[in-house]
């Protein structure tokens, strides 16, 4: 749940006082960004006079604790590995709201929409360079760092799957489903991509969170961050439901990533290409579950959009594998109705 209207109020007032102490300067006008599919608001303030033109406040639903909120701690470990994310400026957690560096409007998604594959290829780059550094830092749980104490497994993977079952195949398009056969082939699926060795995932790292600012890329939205399958980011960015990078492009960052690091992880580039094929059909599932819950629960149709490409990829991630077995055989039909 989002903040109420009078919260939203006092969390503005809170933020442009953590501005004027931060900046010395007066907040001149408080504009609201768009959100995507979060209880979290986020405000830019923009500052009369200063070194700094500008930042941004993000609301949280309800007050938190420095020590407790994720956000904070997975901030504070990426940046510690050499990751670009947001500075945080200020926290006012009995408030529940944090004064950030304001990384400008520019995704990575956004850049694509403008430039294509011609003017992004070094963004992605970039972005695929990030991943990595991610992945090979230390990721001893003694450390106290939240996201290296949180793992996905399969129960987790299966539970979002079935997500997907409940409110895009049975409310969103109001098929029936047999769901004792989905979950067995839902689970095996789960079981074989939590057998990927396991790296730190930013779990949600696809354009729409990477933002660009002087051709620099910025990582947002990591607050989930966890270990998992080191394919999981990958197909997130490559297989990304929100916009469609072409075959040139995936194909680029699939084989990269081999070249990169991968070769390490897996003992043949079939084995590699068969794993993130696996953890892409999650994935982009998963998406189209929350692509539904949006509409069915929240009202928000301009999800829809996304499924019919996202549907297609599934499709692909099978042939890619040479899936024969029940799970494509269950999901084909619904697939199907998403592409008529």
């Amino acid at each position: 749940m989002k903040a109420s209207p009078s919260e939203q109020t006092r969390a503005h007032e809170r933020l442009k006082a953590l501005a004027r102490d931060c900046f010395g300067v007066c907040v001149s006008s408080l504009t609201p960004l768009a959100g995507d599919a979060s209880t979290r608001d986020y405000v830019r303030l923009t500052h009369a006079g200063g070194v700094r033109p500008s930042s941004v406040g993000m609301i949280m639903p309800e007050p938190f604790t420095k020590e407790t909120l994720p956000f904070i701690d997975v901030c504070a470990h990426l940046g510690d590995i050499g990751v670009r994310v947001p500075e945080i400026f200020a926290v006012d957690g009995e408030a529940g709201v944090i004064l950030l560096e304001d990384c400008d409007d520019e995704s990575l998604e956004d850049a694509w929409q403008r430039g294509g594959w011609k003017r992004t290829e070094p963004l992605y780059d970039a972005a695929l360079d990030m991943m990595v550094l991610i992945q090979e830092a230390p990721t001893e749980p003694a450390s106290g760092r939240i996201a290296l104490t949180r793992r996905f497994d399969p129960e987790f993977f299966t539970n979002e799957l079935h997500h997907t079952r409940k409110y895009a195949f049975e409310k969103l398009l109001g098929m029936a489903t047999d769901e004792r056969a989905l979950d067995a082939a839902f689970r095996e699926l789960c079981e074989e991509i939590c057998r990927i060795p396991f790296r730190l995932t930013h779990r949600d790292y696809h354009g729409r969170n990477l933002m660009v600012l002087d051709d620099t890329v910025i990582a947002i939205d990591f607050q989930d961050a966890r270990m998992g399958p080191a394919t999981y980011d990958l197909a997130s960015l490559a297989f990304d439901s929100y916009v469609d990078l072409g075959a040139e492009a995936r194909d680029y960052l699939v084989a990269r990533y081999w070249e990169t690091c991968s070769h390490r992880l897996f003992s043949d580039k079939e084995e590699y290409e068969r794993a993130l094929r696996g953890t892409a059909i999650q994935r982009n599932l998963k998406a189209i579950g929350t692509f539904a819950y949006q509409k069915e629960v929240r009202g928000a149709e301009r999800y829809l959009a996304s499924i019919p490409h996202t549907a297609r990829m599934v499709r692909e991630h099978f042939e890619k594998r040479r899936d024969s077995g029940p799970l494509r055989s269950l999901i084909e039909p619904f697939l199907e109705a998403f592409l008529a």
